[in-house]
């Protein structure tokens, strides 16, 4: 995830257990909040932070079961709630409302949300089939909870009729996309840019969402001298060598320590 220069990481189905959560090997990712369940290996949810990402903590909230990860930061003056969610294989509108009903009295600021629903929303488009077995009044339900919270479906704002998918049943040889990001309608404004990636360690494809955040300065690129180099005796013997040709160069320069600049 760093090499794809993500600030913000969001995993589902970490299968950690109680507080056997293990040092995740990352020097790049050095603040987490884990959710884990502690009667089993199963489900789990965790948020991960760049270190290159400036911000302040100011809450965090988890599911003692593992379903959701909250998350309140401060990035550049600005409030932002960070949402990871894992809905179980049923019952999945009866999981995201208690989620839901818990982050309205925790929500501050820019909502953005990612999670994996283990449901489509738009049967059309979002299953290779075009169908599903979820009531359609589970759908409308749910859709209607995010509706009232102004939550969008940036993927599906932005591809509004394109087919593609983040996960393949074997048992069912059908493609479906499950995972989502939602962000508050208003920070449409940010510009927002969504993708889908390739799955690599996980029966999920990642999905990913970049926005351009108000007042956020992105980092300069800055060139810095490889000191190993000054070890070499022929690298220095060279740069000692360029050294002394460009002071006999430019030793006698008549060029006037004062000039006119013309303008156009």
């Amino acid at each position: 995830m760093h090499k794809e220069g993500v600030q913000i990481f969001l995993l589902q189905d970490t299968h950690f257990r109680g507080d056997q959560v293990p040092r995740i090997p990352s020097k790049f990712y050095n603040f987490w909040v884990h959710s884990t369940n502690p009667e089993a290996k199963s489900k789990g949810v965790s948020i991960g932070l760049h270190k290159s990402l400036s911000y302040v903590f100011l809450d965090s909230q988890v599911d003692p079961g593992g379903r959701y990860a909250f998350l309140k930061l401060k990035i550049h003056e600005r409030v932002y709630t960070i949402v990871n969610f894992y809905l179980p294989n049923s019952g999945q509108n009866k999981a995201l409302t208690g989620i839901l009903n818990k982050l309205d009295s925790f929500a501050e600021g820019e909502l953005l949300l990612g999670g994996d629903f283990n449901m489509v929303l738009e049967p059309a488009l979002d299953s290779s089939t075009g169908t599903t077995a979820f009531p359609r009044s589970a759908i409308v339900s749910v859709k209607q909870k995010l509706h009232k919270r102004r939550l969008v479906d940036i993927w599906q704002i932005l591809h509004p009729r394109h087919r593609d998918y983040t996960y393949f049943s074997p048992a069912h040889t059908s493609y479906s996309r499950l995972d989502r990001f939602l962000i508050s309608h208003h920070a449409l404004t940010f510009s927002p840019a969504s993708s889908i990636g390739t799955p690599i360690w996980s029966d999920h494809s990642p999905i990913f969402l970049s926005l351009e955040l108000p007042g956020l300065v992105p980092r300069e690129w800055s060139c810095r001298l490889n000191e190993s180099l000054m070890h070499d005796s022929e690298c220095r013997a060279d740069i000692i060598s360029s050294i002394k040709l460009f002071i006999d160069t430019h030793s006698s320069d008549s060029t006037p320590t004062t000039s006119t600049m013309g303008s156009l």
